[in-house]
């Protein structure tokens, strides 16, 4: 997991303003008569998503883009925060897997959970308009954002919200050149670091079999490249080219991008 950065001059109009008003009231309407909310509202954002991921999964860093179409993700899971499924914030890039597999309706809090709006059995449609654009913020506006993740906060969930914190604080790698895998691990014995550990491993699967593979391959190609750059006999050249390589590597866009940069500045010590 990388940290991620929502790029707020190009969300669509249906999330901001009076369209976002709208959209929650039809929410509302839809939570009274126990309708589902409808997933093509959210699809909408899937774009914008998708290269503010840079076409990776949030979560794994796999190229969701290649292999299938990717979803967008509900951070907070919309079967339990239903005022939140049509909210911008709550919304991110994932490939199946993580999604629809291991995530779910999972979301593990230390802390008291958020408190869902108040909504009459039968109201008004005064009291409707009254609650239509309290749910969620308007993601344009800085002060209504703020005021989400402070209370977001205080729920002190597991996972890491690429969005909100820089996910590689928390975490390492550990490659097995035996069995050819790497696998994710607590940056440290702190607390907060293997609570995110097992939360990543047990709700998103990053340590899944075919993940861990999957990683080898291009630990294998940094790892090589590692070697060159610290072998005082290659050629300045040849340097140049693997040090290049690797700074490509380690790019926001370049798949398992968290666990190169860690391998080449962490584990390594490279000022690259």
């Amino acid at each position: 997991m990388i940290q991620l950065t929502r790029d707020r001059t190009r969300i669509s109009s249906g999330f901001r303003g009076q369209h976002r008003i709208n959209r929650e009231k039809r929410l509302l309407r839809q939570y009274l008569v126990g309708e589902a909310p409808t997933s093509n509202i959210w699809r909408a954002a899937k774009d914008q998503l998708r290269i503010e991921s840079h076409g990776k999964c949030a979560y794994c860093e796999g190229k969701a883009d290649h292999v299938a179409y990717g979803d967008v993700e509900h951070f907070r899971p919309k079967s339990v925060y239903w005022w939140l499924a049509y909210c911008y914030d709550n919304f991110t890039f994932s490939c199946q897997l993580c999604n629809q597999q291991f995530k779910v309706a999972n979301f593990p809090i230390d802390a008291h959970p958020m408190a869902a709006p108040v909504v009459p059995q039968t109201p008004t449609e005064q009291e409707l308009d009254n609650l239509a654009g309290t749910l969620a913020p308007d993601p344009a506006t800085d002060s209504d954002v703020q005021t989400f993740q402070d209370a977001c906060a205080l729920e002190d969930c597991h996972l890491p919200d690429p969005y909100v914190q820089d996910p590689e604080q928390f975490f390492s790698w550990e490659a097995d050149e035996v069995i050819r895998e790497v696998e994710i691990r607590p940056r440290s014995n702190s607390a907060r670091n293997v609570r995110a550990y097992g939360a990543v491993k047990q709700f998103l699967g990053l340590n899944r079999e075919e993940l861990m593979r999957w990683r080898f391959l291009t630990y294998d190609l940094a790892n090589t490249l590692v070697r060159i750059v610290k072998d005082a006999s290659a050629s300045p050249a040849v340097h140049q080219l693997a040090a290049a390589k690797l700074q490509d590597m380690m790019k926001d866009e370049a798949e398992f991008a968290a666990m190169v940069r860690y391998l080449v500045r962490v584990q390594h010590g490279l000022s690259l």
